[in-house]
C-alpha cells in the first residue's frame, strides 16, 4: 500500500521536499490545537477514513497537549515524531527547545507554518474571543494571555520563500505585545528522517491495533 500523511498545516510546507511521489496528503487546520480533545477526535476520524487503504500513516504532529494519545489504526501502522510539539521538531531536538526556554522561560515561538495566511494561534484565540465577548474584552484577554511571554522567537527554516513577509508579521506581533524579538535557524532534519523511514529513537511506531500511549514518548 502507498503511505499517507495526515498533518497540521504548520508542517506541510516543510515536509513537501521529502514526500515520496506516491504519498497521499491530508492537512488539518491549525486552529484545532485550541482544543486538544477536538484535535484528537478529528485525527481519529482522518485515521479511520484511511485505515487499511494506506500504510504507513504518518502523523505530522508532536504529542501536542496529548492530542495524539489514544489514537489507533486497526490495519495500518502509525508513525509520529517522538516530540512534545512541533517546535521541538523545527529546532531539531527536544534539547534545542529546552535550551531556548532555559535561556528565556517566557518564549513564544513562530514559524512560517504558524503564520500561514495570518491566522496564527494568537489571532485564532482573538477571533474566538471577539465572537464570544466583543472586541474590547477580547483584546484584554489576548494581552493577558501574552503577558506571560517576554520574547518572541521566529524560527527560520531553510529555503523558505516567505521570510521577509513573515519577519514583518513576527516583528509587528512582538511590538504589539512588548516582546523582545529574535530569530534562530531551524532544521528539517527530523522531518527528512521520517520520510526516509529512519525511525530510530526519534519516532513512535505503533503496529495495527496498538494505541499511541504516553509511554511511547518518554520510555527509555
Amino acid at each position: 500500500m502507498n503511505p499517507k500523511l495526515i498533518s497540521c498545516r504548520v508542517m506541510v510546507d516543510e515536509l513537501r521536499p521529502f514526500l515520496p511521489e506516491q504519498i497521499a496528503v491530508e492537512d488539518l487546520e491549525i486552529s484545532l490545537h485550541v482544543s486538544p480533545e477536538q484535535l484528537q477526535k478529528r485525527l481519529q476520524q482522518a485515521i479511520d477514513a484511511s485505515d487499511g487503504l494506506y500504510d504507513p500513516i504518518y502523523l505530522g504532529y508532536g504529542m501536542c497537549s496529548k492530542a495524539v494519545l489514544g489514537l489507533v489504526a486497526r490495519k495500518s501502522r502509525l508513525i509520529v515524531p517522538r516530540s512534545d510539539d512541533c517546535i521541538e521538531i523545527f529546532l531539531g531536538s527536544r534539547k534545542a527547545r529546552l535550551d531556548e526556554v532555559a535561556n528565556e522561560p517566557g518564549t513564544y515561538f513562530l514559524t512560517s507554518g504558524y503564520i500561514g495566511d495570518g491566522n496564527s494561534m494568537v489571532n485564532t484565540e482573538y477571533e474566538r474571543a471577539v465572537t464570544r465577548y466583543g472586541k474590547d474584552r477580547a483584546e484584554r484577554l489576548v494581552r493577558t494571555m501574552m503577558s506571560h511571554y517576554k520574547r518572541l522567537v521566529y524560527i527560520r527554516m531553510p529555503n523558505q520563500k516567505s521570510l521577509e513577509p513573515d519577519r514583518e508579521y513576527a516583528q509587528a506581533m512582538a511590538a504589539r505585545f512588548g516582546l523582545r524579538y529574535e530569530e534562530v535557524d531551524g532544521t528539517p532534519e527530523w522531518l527528512r528522517r521520517m520520510m526516509a523511514q529512519r525511525w530510530a529513537e526519534d519516532f513512535v511506531v505503533v503496529q495495527p491495533g496498538e494505541r499511541i500511549e504516553l509511554k511511547h514518548f518518554y520510555s527509555s
